[in-house]
């Protein structure tokens, strides 16, 4: 029985994969920023199911980070998963990669707002409330400006993810705005939640399917 969910984020500037089987985690790596171009996004396929001595054959799901963040990447990753899944004949979920930021902050934090850089001043952003260790989104995934966000953190949240930092540079420096997230959990936590769709019957049509994109790509983007 092909128990396994291979979780797959290409939507940053870094490429995240890992695996969920029946016990949990079994491994999750991501590379370092900058350091994968997305077409590389296959081969560090391959060298994390070598890793983890697993075989392609043994997946019986996929989990794709769907949006929001780079267009290209969105593209490349489901494009990959897509390919795998009619070859495999596997079901395939979409999981919100604000989400899965979410749910690798680090640290005991009750209001987290997980937070991507979305360029051209621009942020991707979501609200999370935790009430008796259940994560429960309270703002919908979204794009806005850098004031937007702040915002929302002076209200009582503390910003998470890949695009704290650049948000950090639109503050006076009065604010901690450490990332906060574990970038190298973020393949096995999109496995896990994949998981949990596809056993509630919420899967991606793996012939139309489409990335989140929250915004509508701009013919002039080059680099995402």
């Amino acid at each position: 029985m092909r128990s396994i969910t291979l979780g797959i984020d290409s939507s940053d500037e870094f490429l995240s994969v890992g695996l969920a089987g029946p016990n949990g985690v079994i491994i999750s790596r991501s590379s370092e920023p900058g350091s994968q171009n997305k077409n590389m996004l296959h081969q560090y396929l391959r060298n994390v199911l070598d890793e983890a001595n697993v075989n392609i054959a043994e997946i019986g799901a996929i989990s794709i980070a769907i949006g929001p963040g780079s267009f290209t990447g969105l593209r490349v990753g489901l494009a990959v998963a897509k390919g795998i899944c009619w070859s495999l004949g596997l079901p395939l979920a979409g999981v919100s990669s604000l989400l899965a930021i979410a749910h690798s902050a680090e640290g005991d934090l009750n209001r987290i707002l997980a937070v991507k850089d979305a360029r051209r001043n621009e942020f991707y952003f979501a609200a999370f409330e935790r009430m008796d260790n259940v994560l429960t989104q309270v703002i919908p995934d979204a794009v806005g400006s850098a004031d937007e966000a702040l915002a929302i953190i002076a209200s009582g949240y503390k910003a998470v993810g890949p695009g704290v930092r650049e948000l950090g540079k639109y503050t006076a420096g009065n604010l901690d705005m450490a990332e906060r997230y574990d970038r190298n959990a973020l393949g096995g936590v999109i496995a896990l939640l994949g998981k949990e769709k596809i056993l509630k019957g919420e899967t991606v049509d793996v012939a139309t399917g489409a990335p989140v994109y929250i915004r509508t790509p701009k013919l002039r983007e080059r680099k995402s």
